[in-house]
């Protein structure tokens, strides 16, 4: 059509506005292809490993070594492996978890280097190797015997190397390594685990578990400790990131996709309304009304296209980079990055679909009229809105109630400001929100007044030294489906290593029976109330009465004297699993155990928030661009709307710094709200993200909160970003002429 010629002419003369508009299409491509093929990736990758190199479905410990393992297995319709390990603390004082190499179950994936052959060879974990500057081929000495480093593995059963399992965070000094059986026995220590695979895959493995420890009871094995490997941190986070990465993936494009609708809808709107007079012309003329939809949906399709394409082939550029670095943490073999096409046709249909759909109805209800009523012009022109009559502004002075009508004038246009600040708020404050709260873990008060951690493989009946308290512990679920455990731990009735205080500040005595303040809200518990509680390790249900509540969110526990503990669940008179110890503690060489210090977590912590960094300033420059790029379209519009007021105003004797209070500083106001309600938002929208960790891993956090430094941190970079797009108007408004009113009441 000879009318599409005036394409390029239109986009031209308006180019600020339709190019921020693809930018927008172009960030909300460029997140969705790079958050979901990442997300496929990664999922696919642990996939491919997990069932490449033989995950185990349970671990399990027991009193003493089981005889006949293949009996064992054909009764249970199981593979079961029998694993050794020890920790040995480095000259460095570096933890390193040393495993002898399985070859059934848990096999070691070679990341670099080869496979252990014969004596003498060692492989360890990426993460400990990068951390220590190890090579392959470089010298490792374990108690006195010297070990060549042939390769960087990954074990399936510590893709996230926590070195316990109740820890959320890996600890920077903490490693794992395999070594042969035969090297391993020279050693002659460490302790015993089973790793088991069921054969029945399409068997509940939890349902397969419960058979499997009811075989082990029938043949008097005792066991000590049982994890299933959905109970099993090391393995189920991974999981937790996946559906992270899904939530990202969709919420963050979505919001950059309804900021590009809102704005082109506005746009095309606009448009039609400005050219009412042609359109009537043109229809006259003989135009269908199918060709003049033909032509304005032009632009948008134009948009989505160009911002689609370029934003999609933008975002595959990085994935293989964010999964590179998401394996820094994550110790899987990378094997290779493959591009889920279905995904790159959605990133580029979505836009196109949604914008072609929301600009036809737009176009829609602008066509609908008569041509004689588009050739008059007179089309709604004068109708006052519901907010204008409801606010009573005749009272207010001139220039405050110039600003108002300003921004009411145009509701989908006070939308589109509204809902552009918000997002950019929430994109600013959800990097700064994570800080906040680790920052409350590294300045908080702790619960725990000790700087060691000890936990033992078997149980201990020894005394401990002055500066140190014993304790017990056992995983505990609400429900036998339910995934989410927490412990039941026996102290000291005069513990002064654990310390508790209730919602008052009142400090908790441990001779009674304590729960922790998130425990107490999913179990829907009160002081005084009795629970049923279920033992992970083999089903049985337990009756606790609740004698307090601890105002910590310090994980979920409920803390109870050692000696009750040892009674209620059938423990042994006078033992315990671990120590509470401010004194490192003489250990034989001979028992197994683990240690953590209490400077080791919080280094775990700063570890953790040192990428955080960046990730804050990316999500920040991301804030600043999508507010600048809302904030100045808005502005413009304004602008454009108000050129014969603006004329007028000069022509009366206006100065331009009053010209420009009145016109740039009307949606001062806006901005703020915008800002205040992307605080709330910010939060809910963790909140959801922190509902699927506390879901699927466990994680407990206090209620969300800002720290007030960042909230004006971030209130001071929408306002700058703001004052920016103002000073970026400035030339638009001084540009009008005086002759543009004559211009206008002439038309």
């Amino acid at each position: 059509m000879v009318i599409n010629k005036r394409v390029k002419r239109i986009l031209l003369e308006n180019k600020a506005q339709y190019i921020g508009s693809i930018v927008l299409i172009i960030l909300s491509c460029f997140v969705f292809t790079l958050m979901s093929q990442f997300a496929g990736n990664f999922e696919r990758l642990a996939s491919e490993f997990q069932d490449g190199f033989v995950q185990e479905d349970a671990a399990f410990r027991v009193d003493q070594s089981i005889d006949n393992l293949q009996e064992l297995e054909s009764a249970a319709n199981a593979v079961i492996e029998e694993g050794k390990t020890f920790d040995y603390k480095t000259s460095e004082g570096k933890t390193l978890r040393i495993f002898s190499q399985n070859d059934r179950v848990n096999i070691p994936a070679i990341v670099e280097g080869k496979e252990l052959s014969g004596s003498g060879g060692i492989l360890i974990n990426p993460a400990f190797a990068a951390e220590n500057n190890y090579k392959i081929g470089d010298e490792l000495r374990i108690l006195d015997k010297s070990f060549t480093i042939a390769g960087i593995m990954a074990l399936p059963n510590y893709i996230y190397p926590l070195q316990s399992e109740e820890m959320m965070m890996p600890l920077p000094g903490f490693g794992i390594a395999v070594i042969s059986k035969a090297d391993f026995a020279s050693f002659n220590q460490g302790s015993n685990f089973y790793a088991v695979k069921y054969n029945d895959a399409d068997h509940n493995p939890r349902a397969q578990s419960a058979e499997f420890r009811g075989l082990l009871e029938s043949r008097g094995i005792n066991i000590l400790q049982w994890t299933n490997v959905e109970d099993n941190k090391r393995v189920n986070i991974v999981d937790a990131e996946v559906d992270i990465l899904n939530l990202v993936s969709k919420g963050v494009p979505t919001g950059i996709l309804l900021l590009a609708i809102i704005l082109i809808g506005n746009l095309i709107g606009r448009m039609i309304n400005r050219e009412s007079t042609i359109i009537g012309a043109l229809y006259a003329l003989g135009y269908r009304r199918k060709e003049l939809y033909r032509h304005y949906l032009i632009f948008p399709l134009l948009i989505a296209i160009i911002g689609g394409v370029i934003g999609t082939i933008l975002g595959t550029f990085p994935v293989r980079f964010m999964v590179s670095f998401m394996f820094t943490a994550f110790n899987m073999p990378l094997t290779g990055i493959e591009y889920n096409p279905i995904s790159m046709i959605i990133s580029l249909l979505l836009p196109i679909i949604l914008l072609g759909c929301s600009s036809y109805y737009v176009i829609r209800k602008e066509l609908k009229h008569s041509p004689v009523e588009l050739m008059k012009g007179k089309k709604e022109k004068n109708k006052v809105n519901f907010l204008e009559r409801v606010l009573k502004l005749e009272k207010l002075k001139f220039p405050k109630r110039f600003k108002i009508r300003e921004q009411l004038r145009s509701l989908s246009r006070l939308a589109f400001l509204l809902f552009g600040v918000a997002v950019a708020t929430m994109l600013l404050l959800w990097g700064f929100t994570l800080k906040s709260g680790f920052d409350d873990l590294l300045t908080g008060g702790s619960v725990y007044t000790f700087e060691y951690e000890y936990k033992f493989d078997k149980l201990r009946y020894e005394p401990l030294p002055a500066g140190a308290e014993p304790f017990s512990a056992s995983l505990f679920v609400s429900e036998p489906e339910d995934k989410r455990d927490f412990y039941v731990t026996g102290v000291k009735p005069d513990a002064a290593l654990v310390t508790l205080v209730d919602e008052s500040g009142t400090h908790l005595t441990t001779n009674q029976v304590i729960i922790t303040k998130p425990l107490a809200n999913q179990l829907e518990s009160k002081q005084g109330d009795t629970v049923n509680i279920v033992r992970k390790l083999d089903g049985r249900i337990f009756s606790v009465k609740i004698d307090a509540i601890a105002d910590t969110y310090e994980g979920k526990f409920i803390f109870m004297p050692l000696a009750d503990f040892n009674q209620k669940f059938e423990m042994p008179e006078g033992s315990y699993i671990g120590a509470f110890s401010n004194v490192l503690l003489n250990i034989p060489g001979n028992q197994s155990y683990s240690v953590v210090s209490l400077d080791e977590k919080l280094a775990a912590i700063r570890e953790v928030m040192a990428p955080m960094q960046s990730m804050i300033s990316g999500l920040a420059t991301m804030a600043f661009i999508i507010g600048m790029i809302v904030i100045y379209l808005v502005t413009s519009m304004i602008v454009e709307e108000n050129k014969g007021t603006i004329s007028l105003m000069k022509i009366f004797g206006y100065r331009k710094k009053e010209i420009n209070s009145l016109i740039l500083n009307s949606s001062t106001i806006v901005v703020v709200i915008g800002y205040i309600i992307g605080i709330p938002l910010t939060l809910s929208a963790i909140g959801v993200l922190v509902q699927s960790m506390e879901n699927s891993v466990g994680l407990s956090l206090p209620p969300l909160k800002i720290n007030l430094l960042y909230i004006l941190i971030g209130f001071i970079v929408v306002m700058i970003s703001y004052e920016l797009s103002k000073l970026m108007c400035r030339k638009k408004v001084n540009a009008v002429s005086m002759s543009d009113a004559l211009k206008s009441g002439m038309e």
